[in-house]
């Protein structure tokens, strides 16, 4: 069962009771993220993300980490690009000491100048790791080519040179802005009742007056861009691009649908042409990325330099065909089932379950129930999926980012344009 409940001061409380399973998922979810940061604090968010775990006016790191591991439980964080959460998994019985980590994080890190300048060095070495992880580092590459002077557009891990920067008053005074003085939304999924969470919020936060939030940043435009970045690897990495949809668009199933057939799985038309039929690649996949006023697709490869521009015709002629209303109705069917299928099994889990609730206020207002979105992606078409590409897999529109052993000579801009 499905609870909201609005504070006086305008925190959400969302639950959804699942008496079946045993274990409950519980987060705070607030609306900052990367895309909330200037150029020169690039970072900070994630910075904050690490810092809430290393101390507060009670417990130190230590004392954190063994209060959630003596009741077997999970206790984590992540930044995202316009959100960020604290949450914790634990077994039912041991809610309130989820809750009372959760508060004390939240309310009470000290930010400590000595394990400020630790947790520097460790996010450094985050960035170099990413960086020396080409299938990853090149997203990164690509985003900012992309987005360029957009927030978007630069990486959750930030930058050398703005980590180098960052002291305990700005971490401080963005946390308090962005953080304490927006209304966090506060989310659980499991085997609890909805006042097992609401009296704990009101007792710990209800105090508080945060202000709605105003976002003021302008939607991205995307720029279409070949950017070759020539480094020592054993395979070449390209990430081949086009614009999307925003997460709320009428149109975002069909765009899911259209993914799916194009490289969302083992029986893709990209994964069965490119490594299949061809051994061109081990890993070949395409995805999308939505936010609130703008998305994009995308397609990984990573293949040999001899391959390159092989693989790349591949991808063109795929896009290609799917416009030109090649879906015929085993394949929509197919990909139609595979989406349903995905959505459904992650409902086993509490911890999709809390992300789903909080997603769906973030970006909704309201819960976007499995039945909704399951209708929503069976009134896809093949004439809707033909539409969205002839809309969006334009030449003109599609940009690519290559990361390796190769030069610029290896990617005529002639490719693109046939």
């Amino acid at each position: 069962m499905l609870q909201k409940t609005t504070l006086k001061n305008g925190i959400q409380v969302i639950t959804e009771e699942i008496p079946y399973v045993h274990s409950v998922s519980v987060g705070i979810w607030v609306e900052t993220g990367s895309r909330d940061e200037l150029s020169e604090e690039n970072g900070i968010a994630h910075f904050i993300e690490h810092m809430l775990f290393k101390g507060t006016r009670r417990r130190s790191a230590r004392q954190i980490a063994k209060e959630i591991d003596a009741v077997g439980g999970v206790l984590n964080a992540f930044t995202g690009k316009e959100f960020s959460s604290i949450y914790a998994k634990v077994l039912a019985e041991h809610l309130r000491v989820a809750l009372d980590l959760l508060f004390d994080l939240y309310l009470n890190s000290l930010f400590a100048p000595g394990e400020l300048e630790k947790e520097r060095q460790v996010i450094v070495q985050e960035i170099s790791m990413v960086e020396d992880t080409p299938d990853e580092y090149i997203h990164d590459l690509f985003s900012q080519s992309f987005w360029p002077r957009h927030s978007l557009g630069l990486p959750i891990l930030g930058r050398l040179e703005t980590i180098s920067r960052m002291d305990r008053r700005k971490l401080r005074d963005f946390f308090v802005q962005r953080y304490i003085d927006l209304p966090p939304i506060i989310v659980a999924a499991g085997k609890l009742k909805h006042e097992d969470l609401l009296r704990p919020v009101r007792q710990a936060l209800g105090k508080i007056r945060p202000r709605p939030k105003e976002r003021k940043d302008r939607p991205p435009h995307p720029h279409t861009h070949i950017q070759v970045k020539n480094k020592k690897l054993e395979q070449v990495h390209l990430l081949l691009g086009t614009p999307g949809l925003p997460v709320g668009h009428p149109q975002r199933y069909g765009f899911s649908v259209l993914n799916t057939i194009l490289g969302g799985g083992m029986s893709s038309r990209l994964f069965q042409e490119v490594r299949e039929k061809r051994g061109l690649a081990y890993s070949v996949y395409s995805f999308v990325a939505s936010f609130l006023d703008s998305g994009m697709l995308g397609v990984y490869v990573g293949t040999g330099d001899n391959t390159l521009k092989r693989v790349i015709q591949i991808i063109l002629r795929e896009m290609k065909s799917l416009a030109g209303d090649s879906v015929r109705p085993k394949e929509l069917r197919s990909a139609k089932e595979q989406l349903k299928g995905n959505l459904l099994l992650s409902l086993e889990s509490t911890d999709s379950r809390m992300s789903r609730l909080a997603k769906s206020e973030i970006y909704f207002r309201r819960f976007i129930s499995a039945e909704e979105i399951i209708e929503g992606i069976e009134k896809v078409s093949a004439k809707e999926i033909s539409a969205l590409a002839q809309q969006f897999f334009q030449p003109g529109s599609i940009s690519l980012t290559v990361l390796g052993p190769v030069t610029e000579k290896a990617v005529p801009k002639t490719l693109l344009a046939a």
